[in-house]
């Protein structure tokens, strides 16, 4: 479990979700920005809104592969770890599993960020 929790840790970090979320959060500050300003006319607005929903559709389905390509990736070393001990996956999803793994995973990105200085 230990190691499976690890590699799903350094799987989050390593792909793009902060880029997507930060992508994100640009976007909804841009548009709030453009909506509230009184010397805009409608007319840009409505062009400036296209933009920015555009962007913040395209990083959501992003965000949202990202998150499917996670899961697909925990789900299949989920099952090859039952076929190793069987009863992993019971015991991963239950909630004993579950409270466990998100100890083994902070306690890992603790030490990681002591080890790295940050």
């Amino acid at each position: 479990m230990v190691a499976l929790c690890c590699l799903l840790v350094e799987l989050v970090l390593r792909l793009p979700f902060l880029s997507r979320l930060d992508v994100i959060h640009r976007s909804s500050r841009s548009a709030l920005r453009v909506v509230t300003a009184k010397a805009v006319s409608e007319h840009w607005k409505e062009k400036a809104m296209r933009v920015y929903a555009r962007r913040t559709f395209i990083a959501s389905v992003q965000l949202t592969g990202l998150l499917v390509i996670l899961l697909c990736v925990a789900a299949l070393l989920v099952l090859g770890l039952d076929q190793l001990s069987n009863g992993f996956q019971s015991f991963i999803l239950s909630w004993s599993g579950i409270g466990s793994s998100i100890a083994v995973a902070g306690l890992y990105v603790a030490g990681r960020r002591l080890r790295s200085g940050g």
